[in-house]
């Protein structure tokens, strides 16, 4: 399923406004729009059946699991040339302090899912739904990671 740009911010598609975030060949700035337009690919292709919902502040992606702005957002995603960078917010019982978020970045595809997987597996506390959608897909990668072994 794709991911579903907020209607709070309905004029573009998120592929159509990270596509305005390709340089032109005078290169005049790095290219932020390749790298998401990437992210957002995977996000696609790995939670087909999972309703996701993108606002965008400047160039960062936050993932909301409502349509509305207000929603807090569960993950943060950036791209820049050939490097990712994501956020998200620690669940209150592994948190060393209040509102702890963990932060990283990769120059691979496969590790930002990983990153990714990451959270769904352990930092989850304001999205049930996508939880449920998660887990699916994460047996059925489980049980292709053993038929390939």
């Amino acid at each position: 399923m794709p991911t579903i740009r907020c209607s709070e911010q309905k004029r573009l598609t998120l592929n159509e406004f990270y596509k305005e975030f390709i340089p032109d060949k005078v290169k005049t700035f790095a290219d932020v729009g390749t790298p998401m337009l990437n992210v957002l690919k995977l996000l696609d292709e790995t939670f087909k059946e999972t309703k996701i919902y993108g606002l965008t502040s400047h160039a960062t992606l936050l993932l909301l699991n409502e349509d509305s702005s207000l929603s807090p957002w569960f993950v943060a995603l950036n791209g820049l040339e050939d490097e990712y960078y994501i956020e998200y917010a620690m669940t209150p019982d592994k948190q060393p302090w209040t509102n702890a978020k963990v932060k990283g970045g990769t120059k691979s595809l496969t590790e930002l899912k990983k990153l990714i997987v990451c959270f769904f597996n352990g930092a989850v506390t304001c999205c049930p739904k996508f939880i449920s959608s998660f887990n699916v897909w994460c047996r059925g990668q489980d049980a292709a990671s053993e038929a390939h072994h």
